[in-house]
């Protein structure tokens, strides 16, 4: 894997959020309608990407500061202040790059199953979890978007690694963990199963979580993933 920074950061934003081709102009825009603008930065790269609605209001003179985990980019601040009349969120958190070879994670304490042609028939069978509506549950079962790799209790899934949006060269992992089965290792272990669908179909794996997700950000560690930087997002409240 090369590591370029910059492409990589392109890619994960890309992977998460979708970006407009490129027209030549700067900053990039965002196709994800639910996003105000993305700060996505390393220690050697940095993107800054707006949504289309808010391109012509936000003032992103410039991002000169240091590069600093944990703190708000200033183009973020700065729209947030510039867009007082509504309340804007702002949240980051540490992203992560895939190695080409995956630590091997404990085992798995239940049974997964993963998305190949007899993963997804047996799929057809399990009971759909209350957050999944069934035209989205649906379509992941059926690969719509990406592979996936599920953990399995009494018919139900309880955790689910897959891939959130559609992309020709890069993924996210997206990983759900039932509550009452949080804490049992399934996560790393239904991430790790994922990834080993979905390279074979791209070039680079990436995996984030927020600040506050500490649980998320021990799946990164145990699986030993590589550091890439942080993604931080704006919203409205």
């Amino acid at each position: 894997m090369d590591w370029d920074e910059e492409r990589l950061l392109s890619l994960e934003v890309d992977a998460n959020y979708g970006l407009a081709p490129n027209s030549g102009g700067l900053p990039a825009l965002l196709k994800d309608p639910t996003v105000l603008a993305v700060c996505a930065w390393s220690p050697g790269a940095r993107l800054l990407a707006l949504g289309s609605g808010i391109a012509h209001r936000a003032r992103m003179n410039g991002w000169d500061q240091a590069y600093s985990p944990g703190r708000p980019p200033d183009p973020l601040v700065r729209l947030a202040e510039s867009l007082d009349d509504q309340a804007v969120s702002v949240e980051g958190g540490p992203c992560f790059v895939f190695p080409p070879h995956l630590a091997a994670p404990d085992p798995a304490p239940l049974p997964l199953i993963v998305s190949t042609a007899d993963g997804k028939i047996a799929a057809q069978e399990l009971v759909r979890p209350d957050n999944w509506q069934p035209g989205e549950w649906s379509e992941l079962i059926n690969g719509r978007f990406g592979e996936w790799a599920m953990a399995v209790y009494d018919n139900q899934p309880v955790s689910i690694c897959h891939t959130p949006a559609s992309n020709s060269t890069a993924a996210e992992a997206g990983i759900w963990t039932r509550a009452d089965f949080r804490g049992r290792g399934l996560a790393p272990a239904v991430v790790a199963a994922w990834s080993q669908r979905e390279c074979r179909n791209k070039d680079v794996l990436f995996y984030s979580t927020t600040a506050t997700n500490h649980a998320s950000q021990s799946v990164a560690r145990s699986l030993r993933l590589i550091p890439l930087g942080w993604l931080w997002t704006a919203r409205w409240s």
